[in-house]
């Protein structure tokens, strides 16, 4: 759509009143409309069959797409109120139906674990795992408290189950109900019955957009624009599971609406004053409407009223149900913009104003029928690792944390930013231009329209708790009607380019920017607590006794709105940042262009950027985190009640920061080189090569070992691509008239001109690898804990492929209570690279002289080029190391066809 947008000059440009039109001077008037109709098709019967798909066993990938569209431009002429010279009218559809294929491998439970056999369930070394009987609990009268807990002084003494199979008599009801929901396995990936499930499901995606633009010069020095857009979408989304209980993505239906108004008025050859109001919304709705089956009742799941499956989560195994299951946002932004352009001299200014309004009408609510947490611990060997099963305790229906979300009310977030701009384009000699901005910018703080918005007030009293650490409300007890401060702010920018005397052909650029962003608004109902409710249920000890066990319900809560400053207590609490910090971004870049022979062009260049105070998330900001040196404690910190008396805000179990915690940094150098062949003999070319190396205190999927000292976190980023090279292509077939080879005059022109291919390579080294340990025995000290390295061993192998792409014995699992001394990323060692080749043929027909048919052909990973999986990342302990750790299951990609048609006139 926004292509059409951008076509809309160009297409008009030309246009005019046809001969004889009454503005040409004849006798009736005949507009020139310009304008193409497009189809492009992708079908699986034309495609290779998936990598991943194959290696599977199964022999369906459905990709079925039709992209289809107009866009007719040209003078509109209505009578006494637009004429044809000064008016003109775009109109543009597009619309997309398209069923695709998603697949995904995961590990369920075997249908004999379902059942409570674990006589054959194994740990990652393919040792049995033995499940224990928490109901035999009873303390070990040999214990020695000097010693480590450990298999030859334990603390609690708890009897296996008797041939690792758990009694069916002992299987809680509810746990029994939820299971007949699971899906059997349909793989063996292996190793050990891993990799058991494939889930090649259909996504189904249907849209439908319009744009409609009106320009109209009032005068020859006025001009007006209005546009117009429209989108509307359903996205239904792949299905994990065959029930209820996907843990899949909701189905959402989305549209889009959008207007602008401008008007530009060229005051003299030297003046342009432009003035826009725009205005957009955006929303959605995900979860199926229809569906009004009580599932919570279906289960037997007492004290919960929710129309959707209750989320599971036993951890290394797939879960069930997923969160946000029902929601409605929206998201609007109204902005105004007067721009004053002038050259005095030799000085382009530019002058700009913008005022600009953000809403967020959002109805989230997490987990409306209950989130529930099952861990190995309470079926264990207490505090002795690589004994009982997450899925085991669920079977036994011991949760370890619950929560739910009780939201009655959507809450309506406002914010506002204001800017004034200056630009000064200076051309201070010959070959020599300098341009330099500054932005003063203002932003308010988030508001909600009927104040109901809260935070953690971390100064405030608790009177239950007796400290500080409080619940607050905006627009009470004196608090206003956002926790944070408005923001005034200063941008930067400064740019230069400058041809050495003498060599016209040669340039060199440098730039420098600095820059902020302001806290965005999230479609959530972040900052919202004692308006919407989250009870949670917190096990007293993870290892010795449940938070509540399925079978007996969830315990009733206190009625919303609860505005007690005590009502947050126990809670994973919200908590805004109220410290003001803004993040911050800083540029530097420096290039060299030089013109070469053959209408070359050779850039190379470097850049650093950084920033600081970025934001970050729960895995990367926790202010109740426990400090290193609580590790000392070891097996006392699983008692919850010691545990938070070493926290800063004990009555709390934790704080949610929603991905707004102004803390993060990063840092990114690159150098790069750019060659440029322009349009000769038919051929254009560019290369692109980039090495660069980015660092970071916060990425990463499993969060941080060292909240406090964050230098101890700062490691490669695990999402960057070290080395990267693209080159794309186009070129005309020399055949036809006019050309080298087959230049007929004839009938045959048709068939030989107008040829030509394309296409594009992209190749990228791998992304550093973020090792992590099997077990994680910290008690809650290090949220993700890092590997050992092995002394003297490398970890690099000769021949690096799928059987072995590291050396696993390079790196160790901490012992328990310690952390690792590796860092969060490797310093050398990165995933497999990533290969994409595309190429497209493409014949155009010229009809007339404005009339063109055009036919394309393409061919997306052309070659039917594999991708290799990530290797197994997780390192075991000695006595029982993951025998995967270091190998690859699969690879990805395969070849997709596209056949397109176009019609200009």
């Amino acid at each position: 759509m926004e292509r059409a947008v951008e076509e809309f000059k160009i297409q008009t440009r030309a246009l005019g009143p046809g001969a004889g039109s009454p503005q040409a001077g004849g006798a009736s008037f005949r507009p020139q409309w310009h304008g193409r109709i497009f189809e492009n098709f992708r079908n699986d019967a034309l495609d290779a069959m998936p990598h991943e798909v194959r290696q599977r066993g199964s022999d369906k990938a459905i990709l079925r797409r039709n992209q289809f569209g107009f866009n007719i431009a040209g003078p509109l002429w209505i009578p006494k109120l637009a004429r044809a010279r000064r008016s003109f009218v775009l109109l543009s559809y597009e619309g997309v139906r398209e069923r695709i294929s998603r697949t995904y491998l995961r590990t369920v439970p075997t249908l004999a674990e379902r059942a409570g056999d674990y006589s054959a369930v194994v740990d990652q070394a393919g040792s049995l795992l033995p499940v224990f009987d928490p109901a035999g609990t009873r303390p070990n009268e040999a214990f020695d408290p000097a010693r480590p807990v450990s298999v030859e002084n334990l603390q609690y003494l708890r009897d296996p189950f008797p041939g690792n199979r758990i009694p069916n008599a002992r299987l809680d009801e509810v746990s029994r109900k939820i299971v007949s929901y699971y899906p059997p396995p349909n793989a063996a990936a292996g190793p050990f019955f891993q990799n058991n499930y494939f889930v090649n499901s259909p996504e189904t995606n249907t849209a439908n957009g319009m744009i409609v633009k009106f320009d109209h010069s009032v005068k020859e020095r006025s001009r007006i624009s209005v546009q117009l857009s429209l989108s509307n979408g359903f996205l239904g989304a792949a299905r994990w599971f065959p029930s209820a209980a996907n843990p899949g993505a909701s189905d959402r239906k989305y549209q889009t609406r959008s207007g602008s108004l401008q008007h530009v008025l060229t005051a003299s050859s030297r003046t342009v004053n432009t003035l826009t109001f725009q205005a957009a919304s955006n929303s959605s709705e995900n979860g199926d409407a229809t569906d009004s089956a009580n599932y919570s009742a279906a289960l037997s799941l007492r004290g919960i009223d929710g129309q959707s499956f209750p989320v599971m989560r036993f951890s290394p195994y797939l879960g069930m149900g997923h969160s946000y299951p029902i929601s409605r946002n929206a998201q609007n932004h109204f902005v105004g913009t007067e721009a004053l352009s002038t050259r005095r001299g030799r000085h382009g200014l530019r002058l700009v104003g913008q005022a600009v309004s953000y809403q967020v009408d959002t109805f989230w609510p997490q987990y409306p029928a209950g989130s529930f947490n099952f861990s190995s611990g309470l079926t264990s060997l207490p505090g002795i690792v690589n004994t009982g099963h997450a899925f085991a305790s669920f079977l036994l229906g011991l949760a370890d944390y619950a929560e739910s979300s009780i939201v009655k009310e959507p809450s309506y977030f406002r914010r506002s930013q204001q800017l004034v701009a200056l630009r000064d384009h200076y051309e201070a000699g010959k070959g020599l231009t300098i341009s330099l901005g500054i932005n003063l910018e203002h932003g308010t703080p988030r508001v909600e329209k009927y104040d109901r918005q809260s935070t953690v007030d971390l100064a405030a009293w608790n009177p239950v708790a007796g400290r500080k650490g409080a619940l607050a409300a905006a627009g009470r007890a004196g608090y206003g009607r956002s926790f944070q401060p408005d923001r005034w702010w200063l941008e930067p920018s400064l740019s230069i380019a400058w041809n050495p005397p003498g060599d016209s052909r040669a340039v060199i650029r440098a730039s420098f920017a600095r820059s902020y962003s302001p806290i965005p608004l999230h479609t959530a109902q972040s900052g919202t607590q004692g308006f919407s409710g989250y009870p949670t249920y917190i096990s007293q000890n993870v290892q010795l006794a449940p938070a509540l066990v399925l079978a007996g319900g969830v315990p009733p809560s206190r009625p919303v709105p609860d505005l007690r400053p005590e009502a947050a207590d126990n809670t994973v609490a919200d908590l805004v940042d109220a410290s003001g910090r803004l993040p911050t971004y800083q540029s530097v870049t420096l290039s060299v262009e030089r013109e070469a022979p053959g209408s070359i062009a050779i850039t190379a260049g470097v850049s650093h950027a950084g920033g600081k105070n970025l934001l970050v998330g729960n895995g990367a900001a926790n202010p109740n985190a426990l400090p290193l040196e609580s590790l000392r404690f070891r097996d006392r910190l699983n008692d919850e009640t010691f545990n938070r008396s070493l926290r800063a805000y004990p009555q709390y179990k934790g704080f949610d920061v929603y991905n707004a915690y102004s803390l993060g940094r990063y840092q990114r150098d690159s150098a790069f080189l750019r060659v440029e062949r322009r349009a000769s003999k038919g051929l254009s070319l560019v290369a692109y090569y980039e090495f660069s190396k980015q660092l970071d205190d916060y990425s990463g999927p499993y969060g941080k070992q060292d909240f406090f000292d964050r230098r101890n976190e700062w490691s490669l980023t695990p999402g960057s691509l070290p080395q990267r090279l693209e080159v794309s292509y186009v070129y005309e077939l020399p055949f036809g008239p006019n050309k080298s080879f087959l230049n007929f005059g004839d009938w045959r022109r048709r068939l030989l001109d107008g040829w030509s291919i394309s296409g594009t390579a992209a190749l990228s080294s791998g992304n550093p690898i973020y090792l992590r340990p099997q077990f994680n025995n910290t008690g809650g000290v290090a949220q993700a804990l890092h590997v050992n390295v092995a002394p003297g061993v490398n970890a690099h192998v000769r021949d690096p492929g799928p059987e072995l792409w590291f050396n696993p014995a390079a790196f160790d699992q901490p012992p328990d209570f310690t952390i690792g001394d590796a860092s969060r990323t490797h310093g050398s060692l990165r995933n497999p690279g990533n290969q994409n080749y595309d190429a497209a043929l493409t014949k155009r027909f010229a009809l007339s002289p404005d009339r063109t048919f055009e036919f394309s052909a393409q061919a997306f990973d052309f070659i039917n080029h594999a991708n290799w999986n990530d290797p197994d990342n997780v390192i075991g302990p000695a006595q029982a190391p993951n025998l995967n750790a270091g190998r690859i299951i699969g690879s990805a990609g395969g070849r997709v066809i596209q056949v397109g048609v176009r019609f200009s006139f």
